[in-house]
């Protein structure tokens, strides 16, 4: 026998990148691995013929359920592709049948699915029905012809006719069922359909083309992907049972993990039972109480299974203890039950994780625990084990070679009218083949050098160009540091004459804007500034300034009226950047100081005028307040 393991290395089906994978053989000779391309597997599986190809996943390996029948179709009908994980995943399945795998390495996957295949582990996928397709028909088109149409349409009609009446004799010795339809043409038929009631495999007829007849022949698909068990095995369990008026049942596996735990009122027996078998086959049934009820009792012999009963009544406070974080919500029934499942568990886990470490790999750990609780000594099990094995591998064996012997005599007869037809399309190759030589020749070498200096001077032309962009690019950068230099080059000028002065410059009016200027420039306390926009300030950043005791304040455009107020109230004067002469850079500012300080006079006596005239009115309402008191007097 021979199998093939298969695992993905690089990439993903749905990735763009072609994906890569680790390709395991396991022969009766021995055993090899390499790392090869999608196109590459196909082509070894086609060529050796396995009679297995396993792997991990179908979702791994295929994007879609089209993808993976056309993987299947590309592939002889006599292998079967098999899924190895089902409910229990890879690395838990080679830890139960002895297989060290490192999951960094894909190589190892790929050898435990061949190993486990072996052992008869694992589903084949199954997408076809046992209904074959032949269909017979013309390789080419009639088109609308000359004067000597009709002779060649009644010569490749009445071939189609021959060919189709040749496949039926086939199916008719073969002694296969099947339905018939044909379209009939001018001297023959034009088209022919056989739907065969057997699967492709079993069918003697392969898909070729001739030059006036085609012959396709295609298994019909299921409407949804089956996987068939190679074999049909259930889980050996452990069972606790509180029986009562309300009856709880727990399933543990031989792991230790919760199956499934269910209470009932009124629970019959046939119902606990149906229950239990629906997680496998108990090996052991417990109890909590040191006398087993006649519940379980009638249940340990209905499953042939071993009795589990404590050397004393569990406590409520232990039951508790063991149960607590196992699983949710159980009502108290549940909870005895689980705790004597666990119970009985823990007696037997040192014994049969010692078993684990010496059962040889390719032999099912459970099974083999399963023994060991029954009470067989572990050589015993393993040698009778072997001994089934081997047995059936000579049935096998016998009946293998009796198929093969039979594959092989239909294999001779499909290829000895596969090489017929080949034998004619050779010869219509070999024609063409000549023909296209002898136009390879006629190209001058001439034409062949043109055609590499265009594509060098078109090669040059997209480096220019895009050095150009690059060359464009520096230039306008070089540009705009030019004008930031000549600017600064002119505000240091204009502040050297000292008829203009330096003051700090704030973007726009926030507090995080006051902040980094101060960070970056130093303090502003008692000096001019000037603010480039200043219709984001409120109240938080004119206090800002009024506490930092600024000088005076240049606006670039105008300012609302809470901050105004309070910078004026504070004596601050506020200076329109249009009526000052002021050169602005990055960071800062230069303002031809005479006018400016004309300005802010100007503003300090305005301010100043302001506050008399407001204490003036202020003092003409008190008058006015008190005469009006003195008449109602």
């Amino acid at each position: 026998m021979q199998i093939f393991g298969v695992d993905i290395i690089k990439g993903s089906p749905r990735a763009k990148e072609k994906p890569k994978y680790a390709l395991f053989i396991l022969t009766d000779d021995g055993e090899s691995e390499q790392v090869v391309s999608r196109s590459k597997l196909l082509r070894i599986i086609r060529d050796r013929k396995p009679d297995i190809v396993s792997i991990d996943s179908i979702n791994e390996i295929f994007s879609s359920k089209r993808e993976l029948i056309q993987f299947l179709k590309a592939l002889p009908a006599s292998i079967k592709l098999v899924q190895v994980a089902g409910k229990e995943s890879l690395p838990a399945l080679a830890k139960r049948y002895g297989l060290k795998i490192d999951l960094r390495r894909p190589g190892d996957e790929a050898r435990a699915c061949a190993y486990l295949a072996s052992f008869g582990v694992g589903s084949e996928v199954s997408v076809f029905l046992d209904k074959t397709i032949i269909t017979v028909s013309r390789n080419r088109s009639l088109g609308k012809g000359g004067w000597r149409q009709n002779k060649y349409r009644r010569k490749v009609h009445n071939e189609v006719r021959r060919v189709f009446n040749q496949i039926k004799e086939i199916l008719d010795t073969n002694e296969l069922e099947y339905t018939e339809s044909m379209k009939k043409g001018y001297g023959g038929i034009s088209k022919g359909v056989f739907v065969v009631n057997a699967a492709k495999e079993k069918v003697p007829v392969n898909s070729f083309k001739a030059n006036d007849v085609q012959v396709r022949v295609e298994a019909v698909e299921r409407d949804r992907i089956e996987l068939i068990p190679l074999r049909k095995e259930k889980a050996y369990t452990i069972v606790g049972v509180d029986p009562g008026t309300t009856t709880a049942v727990a399933v543990l596996d031989l792991n230790g993990r919760l199956l499934g735990v269910k209470s009932k009122k009124n629970w019959s027996t046939g119902e606990v039972i149906d229950y239990i078998t629906s997680f496998g086959k108990p090996v052991v049934v417990a109890t909590d109480r040191k006398n087993p009820p006649e519940f379980v009792a009638k249940l340990k012999a209905s499953f042939q299974a071993v009795l589990y009963a404590p050397k004393e009544d569990m406590s409520v406070e232990k039951k508790k203890s063991m149960v607590s974080g196992a699983c949710g919500a159980l009502n108290d029934h549940e909870r005895d039950a689980v705790a004597a499942a666990m119970e009985a568990y823990n007696s037997y886990k040192n014994k049969l994780m010692n078993v684990e470490k010496r059962i040889p790999s390719g032999f099912d750990a459970d099974e083999i625990k399963a023994g060991i609780i029954r009470g067989f000594p572990l050589k015993e099990l393993i040698s009778e084990k072997k001994e089934k094995v081997e047995k059936v591998e000579k049935r096998v064996l016998d009946e293998g070679a009796k198929k093969e012997l039979q594959k092989k005599e239909e294999r001779i007869r499909e290829l000895e009218e596969e090489n017929r037809v080949l034998r004619k399309i050779i010869q219509e190759l070999e024609s063409e083949v000549e023909r296209l030589k002898s136009k390879i020749v006629s190209l001058s070498r001439e034409e062949h050098i043109r055609v590499r200096r265009e594509n060098y001077v078109r090669s040059l032309e997209s480096e220019v160009s895009e050095l150009r962009k690059a060359l464009k690019q520096k230039d306008e950068e070089i540009a705009t540091l030019k004008e930031r230099l000549e600017t600064v080059k002119r505000m240091k000028y204009l502040e050297l004459s000292r008829e203009w002065k330096a003051i700090k410059c704030l973007r726009k009016f926030t507090k995080d804007e006051i902040e980094r200027v101060e960070r970056e420039m130093g303090p502003i306390r008692g000096e001019i500034i000037y603010i480039e926009d200043v219709s984001g300030g409120g109240k938080t950043t004119a206090e800002m300034l009024i506490e930092r005791e600024v000088k005076t304040v240049i606006a670039g455009n105008d300012m609302s009226h809470i901050p105004r107020q309070l910078l004026e109230d504070a004596k601050i004067p506020i200076i329109k950047k249009d009526d000052v002469e002021i050169e602005v850079g990055e960071g800062f500012a230069v303002v031809r100081w005479g006018r400016l300080h004309k300005l802010i006079e100007e503003k300090t006596r305005e301010l100043k005028k302001k506050e008399v005239d407001k204490l003036e009115k202020i003092l003409i309402e008190y008058k006015n307040q008190r005469v009006s008191e003195f008449d109602r007097v």
